[in-house]
Parts: C-alpha cells; structure tokens; sequence
C-alpha cells in the first residue's frame, strides 16, 4: 500500500512542497530511502523505527520503502521525520487517511515518540499558505512562530499518541489570524539626543535613513563613529508586515527566534575584520546566511573598514549593487537577501590621527596612502555619503540647548520615504538609493541654477558618472526631507559636501 504525505524542504529562504511516498509490505523488516537526502534524513529511520515502538504500534515483519520527491532537489534537516511517520502510521491503519487532506507535516521525533521544534518553521508555514495548503501539523515548541502567518489552521503536536489522537478525531481548527501590528511603536535604550555636537554627522545619517544611502565615517580615535552608527536605527521607518515577516525568516532558518517571539526592529549588526568569510557571507555544507543576510533591511555596520580583507570588501561592491548573494554548493544553491544600509568607520591613517587638531599623525605620507589605498575606487564609488568626523568641542558639550530626539528626526524620514513610496510606485524600488541612470534622469529634476552648478562642480572637481548620478541621488533624497519637487542649488551644494569632504577625494595629495 503507498500513501502519499505533504511536508516542505527549504532552499535558502524559500520552501519547495515535497512529496513523501511511503509503501510497506510484508517481508524481512528492511528500510530504503531515496531522493537525493542528506545525512540528518537518512538518519530518520532509526528515530522514527524507535519511536513508534515506544509509542506501543509493532513493526514486526515490515519492508519499507520511502521516496522523497522531487529527487533533483537537495532534503537537508530532520524535520521531515513526522510526515515520514505519517505516511507509514497510515500504512499501518493507525491514521486515517481521508483526515490529513491539504494538510502539511513538519518536526522532528525523538526516541522517546516526542515531536521536538525544528528551524525554519515561519518560511515553511509562508510556503505552506502560498501553495493553498489549508492546514499545518507542527512542534508545540514552533506554535507561537507558527502563529505570525494568516490564513491557515494549526496543529501542534507533542508526541506521536498526540498526532495520532489529534488526526483521527479530525478536529476543527480556525483559520490563524496573526498578531503582528504593522508599524508597531519601537523601543530603543540609545537616542540620537545622547550626541553632543557633530551636527553636520546626524544630518548625514538622516540622508541616510530617508534615502537609504551607504556611508563612510572617517574620523580619529574616539570622536563618535561607533556612537553615531548605533543610533542610526532608532530614525528608520518603523517596519511593515511584510519587513517583519522577511526580517523573522531568515532568523527562524538560524533558529534564532526565542519562544517564537517576532523581530519587530530593524537589525544592526556590527562585524569587525576578524569576521571569517563563511560567517560574513554565509556558508557550510548546508549554506546558512551570514552577517550580510541578517542586517536585510536594517544596518550592516563594518568598523575598522580598512582593516577588512581584499576578498571580503570585493565580494561586498557586488552584493551592493545586487542586494542578494548566490551560495554556490556541489549539490545546491541558495540566494539569500541582503539589502541592508552599509554604515562602514575607519581611521584615516594607520595612528589613527591624521588630521587631527588633538594628537600629532606619526604616520609617514607613503604609509597614510597605502592605508587609504586598501579601500578601492569602485567600493568607494558604491558608498554615497564619506563623511570626516572631527572631535566634539567642549562648548558644545556644556550647553543647555536641547538636543532633538531619534523620534522627531524619524517623522521627517517617514514623510521622506512615503514620498519616495508614492513617486515609485510603478518603478518596482522604494528608494532614492536603488534608482539606476534611468530612473534618475526622470525624478532628479534641478531647477536652472542648481544645473549650472552641479557643471560647474562636475568640471572642476573632475567627477566621473557614479559620482554625478550618486550626488543626484543624494540631492533627490535632501529635496524630499525638505518636500522639494525640484532640486535647487541648496541640495546639489549639501549634496556635493558629501562626496568630496572625505579623506578619498584626492588620495594623490597627503596635506598635513
């Protein structure tokens, strides 16, 4: 007898429907299994042989053949265990098999005939809807994660007795109605008003945010490139549905979602030059995302930039301009996003203090451009905002000014990016950053005074293209917080101040 069980195989963040066959006859009790399994899978027998046994169903005398299909894609995890029990529990007339129509089964089962948690459960329950499956059987451990997709009825299970007991008095379970409340208020412990001064650095970063701009602070030892980078996120829109359940995805694969809470803010993550390839890009034999895939949609923050190897920084141009990384494997490939804001802060010499008013550069001119020289033009290129981030003056650290708060900044970089939303609405981008040559010519309107400057500045600061379209972008997103339809001479002149203020301009020449 074959009976035929729907569970879910996943490919980076994305799930395929799999097909466990499962035939037993009489014979000497042997196992097989195919299509294209990985270890943990082939392992399964042994759990799900002990813990039917334990669970008081006999196996005697039983040949069992199971086939996993479509066999051209790679099953990886042990969370095919529960369909597989599944199909042989109807083999056996243990199950009935009218009652698990349009009905997927993901978990693991241990000896003990116990459904334990497994990762991924949030983009195997996204799959499960999307192909019109009406009901998940799942891990108790998973429910609350479960619980952030709409539109299904869920069923946790503790134990085989329990899955068994469940199906077969064919319960009547509720559609699943999420509790996620979009743009829900974010709390952060940092604030934009724990800055002193570097007036000029928080209105860089509100660029940033509204247009969602990569930046570059340079600056010396302790003059609040850290500080500012961290506080970034508390000025980001607050996150949609959408944003969230993409955010909690790619953490549910890593099995990073504590009791089945959701991620309702945005991500920071902080990596220095130690980082190994495989944790900054992703990896292993089972390709699991990296640094880059976890900052999606929020900030990836790279201190000690130039410090970072040739491999990491070059692979990083590429996943700049296409937002996603490919992991390539013998038997597999998976895509992972990664659009993030890259927030990278470097010294600007090896000392630390070139430039600086404070302590005396001991680094030799031939030594400052070597160390400049580590970050290469077309990397540069891609950062739209290099910035010089100088030492806080004592004046303005004793001041009884009142110092604006992340929460005010935050509404003139939503009304920025609502504006953004609507002119794209057909363009299939949300943000001045990802506009191409294209789009740019269309939106970055300049008024007759704002274009003879940028020529102007275009001749003599000798820009190339990237750098002209980059400024347009930037002006483009100045306008918009501003709520400009055009672009005047004041955004092109902030605009270029960020592109040209920094120690790259002109690496040639070492003044000090």
């Amino acid at each position: 007898m074959l009976s035929i069980v729907n569970t879910i195989a996943l490919e980076g963040i994305e799930g395929t429907i799999i097909e466990v066959q499962v035939d037993v006859s009489a014979g000497i009790p042997h196992w097989d299994m195919v299509g294209m399994l990985g270890t943990s899978i082939k392992e399964s027998k042994e759990r799900i042989s002990v813990a039917i046994k334990n669970s008081g169903i006999k196996l005697v005398g039983k040949k069992i053949s199971v086939n996993l299909a479509p066999a051209e894609i790679k099953k990886e995890g042990s969370s095919f265990d529960l369909a597989i029990a599944v199909g042989l529990l109807i083999n056996l007339g243990i199950i009935k098999k009218e009652n698990i129509i349009s009905s997927i089964f993901i978990g693991e089962i241990s000896y003990n005939g116990n459904i334990n948690s497994v990762n991924g459960i949030l983009p195997m329950c996204l799959t499960a809807q999307k192909h019109g499956f009406k009901r998940v059987y799942i891990p108790t451990g998973n429910l609350e994660e479960a619980k952030l997709v709409n539109g299904l009825e869920i069923v946790n299970v503790d134990s085989l007795k329990d899955l068994i007991l469940k199906i077969n008095s064919n319960l009547s379970i509720e559609k699943n109605v999420s509790k996620i409340k979009e743009n829900a208020e974010e709390e952060y412990d940092i604030d934009f008003a724990d800055i002193y001064g570097q007036e000029k650095a928080k209105r860089a970063l509100e660029i940033v945010a509204a247009g969602n701009h990569h930046c570059l602070l340079i600056g010396a030892p302790g003059v609040g490139k850290t500080m500012l980078a961290k506080r970034l996120i508390t000025i980001f829109p607050k996150l949609s549905y959408d944003e969230i359940i993409e955010i909690t995805k790619i953490n549910s694969i890593l099995g990073n979602i504590n009791e089945g809470k959701i991620i309702n803010k945005r991500p920071f993550i902080e990596v220095n030059s130690n980082i190994t390839l495989a944790a900054f890009l992703g990896g292993g034999r089972n390709p699991m995302p990296g640094a880059i895939s976890l900052a999606n949609l929020g900030v990836l923050f790279m201190d000690e930039f130039a410090e970072f190897d040739i491999k990491k920084l070059e692979n990083l141009r590429t996943i700049l301009d296409s937002h996603t990384i490919k992991l390539d494997r013998v038997q597999n490939s998976v895509i992972y996003p990664c659009k993030f804001v890259l927030i990278a802060a470097m010294n600007p010499c090896p000392c630390g203090y070139f430039g600086s008013q404070d302590k005396k550069c001991t680094c030799s001119e031939t030594k400052i451009k070597r160390y400049l020289s580590k970050i290469s033009g077309p990397v540069l290129d891609r950062i739209d905002i290099q910035l010089n981030i100088t030492n806080v003056k004592y004046s303005e650290i004793n001041t009884n000014r009142k110092l604006e708060k992340s929460k005010d900044i935050r509404k003139r970089v939503e009304i920025a990016r609502q504006i953004q939303k609507s002119r794209f609405i057909n363009e299939g981008i949300t943000t001045n950053s990802e506009m191409n040559s294209k789009q740019i010519k269309k939106y970055c309107v300049l008024d007759l005074e704002s274009k003879k400057l940028l020529e102007k500045l275009y001749i003599k600061m000798n820009f190339n293209i990237r750098t002209y379209n980059n400024i347009l972008k930037i002006a483009r997103t100045i306008a918009d917080l501003d709520e400009k339809e055009i672009i005047d001479t004041s955004c092109i002149a902030e605009a270029v101040q960020y592109k040209v203020d920094n120690k790259f301009y002109n690496k040639g020449s070492v003044e000090r």
